[in-house]
């Protein structure tokens, strides 16, 4: 019968580990038992002898990986395994050995200078690699993280001096803890605030790597179209950081950038964008919304608009003898206003919405809109607000000796889809001598394919093209051909 030759004891105040193991922490020493015999003793604080001791453990049977993730030590398993791995493969002494430093860096500030040259000037990964000497997974590895930035498509790419994108960003990150991200020009900011100052001044600085920087390149044709013909004249805001001029500007930016609505300002930087209108950051959407509408409510922007149609229409006055008027349903998706319901084609719904009735040349180009929450429909806003506004603004018109000796000779002529395609209309369009062109609803005749002719139509623009056109005229509701 087997015999128990020693008896398995414990010190007291030791922590039990399994069936053998027990750790006894005292006097800044940690012992390790191996049933009652001091197996293994070191300092407190020696996390190598303290490592070799769980290994040695571990590789001897006197304890298990299972045990030593439990409390009290409650080991990763992770970290067993690669202790046990050591001890195994480099030996006990692997674990005092110091740790190897890595090697000087290679990503230096002048390759990441240099990488970003070479990317901006269009160079492919590999090519860039190359010529700075570097692995091209290095380089990639730096593109991921963000250590070597690539400048965006449609970026203003600067070659000489200027902040890059990485400074900026971090100037706008650490502007955020004090008036809110990228509000580097604070003093001007609280003066404007305590009206000790006016607008702040556009001011434009050196920098590399600005997104949207391209839209500088649109600011002419702007300037061309009458965007900034209004300051002054038609509208105002009180003295504050931001004037007109930077919120028309903001405004004329977000048109060329594909930014419908202000929210879509959330997804941009708001300090990149600053840079292009020189400022330091563009407003935030509810700053936005309110300058517009208190220049909306303190100026005339009804007046500017038909000013800008009318200069529009003198520039180019053979665009303006054929007009489109087309209608538009606005969706309403608020709940703020109760707005009539009525049908959009498009989502084949009634929903509630404003209608908008744009004017426009030959050439697609817009003269002026006109807005209506409560319609009668098409005719009723062309005979009350499009009329009378194109009567004043259209240049070249005949003067009335010409009408009275010529009575088929009108001032213009609109052009409109069915929904104005009735006698009442038309008739009151003659009535102030307006041609109208137009189709019929409803189509059940068909004219005979012989009174169509390939006939050469002048393109607006320039040039010309030929289509098969057949014309008659029309008397009491009975054709003449």
């Amino acid at each position: 019968m087997p015999r128990q030759l020693l008896l398995p004891g414990f010190p007291e105040g030791a922590s039990r580990i399994g069936d053998r193991l027990s750790v006894l922490r005292k006097e800044n020493q940690v012992t390790y038992f191996v049933w009652g015999d001091n197996y293994f003793s070191h300092a407190a604080g020696d996390d190598a002898s303290f490592h070799l001791a769980i290994a040695v453990l571990m590789a001897n049977g006197h304890v298990r990986a299972c045990d030593l993730k439990k409390p009290p030590l409650c080991i990763a398993h992770r970290s067993l395994m690669n202790w046990a791995k050591q001890l195994r493969e480099r030996g006990g002494n692997s674990f005092f050995r110091p740790a190897r430093r890595g090697g000087a860096p290679v990503m230096t500030p002048a390759k990441v200078a240099q990488c970003e040259e070479l990317l901006s000037a269009g160079a492919g990964i590999g090519e860039v690699a190359r010529r700075a000497g570097l692995k091209e997974s290095t380089l990639r590895k730096a593109l991921q993280r963000n250590a070597v930035r690539r400048a965006p498509k449609g970026a203003v790419v600067a070659t000489d001096g200027g902040s890059t994108k990485s400074d900026r960003s971090r100037a706008d990150a650490a502007a955020a803890s004090g008036m809110g991200t990228a509000c580097t020009r604070a003093e001007e900011r609280v003066a404007a605030a305590l009206g000790l100052a006016g607008s702040a001044a556009a001011r434009f600085e050196p920098c590399r790597d600005v997104a949207l920087g391209g839209l500088l390149a649109g600011l002419p044709a702007l300037c061309a179209n009458g965007l900034l013909s209004g300051l002054g004249k038609y509208l105002a805001l009180p003295r504050g950081f931001y004037s007109c001029l930077h919120i028309l500007l903001v405004l004329g930016f977000m048109a060329l950038g594909r930014i419908r609505r202000p929210e879509g300002l959330r997804h941009v930087p708001p300090g990149e964008l600053g840079k292009v209108v020189g400022l330091d950051r563009v407003p935030e959407v509810r700053t936005l919304r309110a300058k517009v509408t208190a220049m909306a409510e303190a100026g005339n922007p009804e007046a500017w608009m038909k000013e800008l149609a009318r200069t529009w229409m003198e520039n180019e006055p053979g665009e303006a003898g054929y007009l489109y008027v087309d209608g538009h349903v606005r969706v309403y998706f608020g709940h703020a206003a109760h707005l009539p319901r009525r049908y959009v084609s498009r989502e084949r719904l009634c929903l509630r919405g404003t209608t908008d009735y744009w004017v426009n040349d030959a050439l697609g180009r817009p003269f002026f809109v006109v807005s209506k929450a409560v319609t009668d429909g098409l005719g009723d806003t062309l005979l009350r607000d499009i009329v009378p506004e194109l009567l004043a603004s259209v240049p070249g018109q005949p003067s009335e000796a010409h009408l009275d000796a010529d009575p088929l000779l009108h001032r213009f002529v609109t052009v409109f889809d069915r929904e104005g395609a009735t006698h009442c209309l038309l008739a009151a369009l003659w009535e102030k001598r307006v041609g109208a062109l137009t189709y019929r609803k409803n189509v059940t005749d068909t004219w005979p394919n012989g009174e169509f002719a390939e006939t050469e139509v002048a393109v607006p623009g320039g040039g010309s093209t030929r289509m098969r056109l057949a014309h008659s005229l029309t008397r009491s509701g009975w054709p003449v051909r």
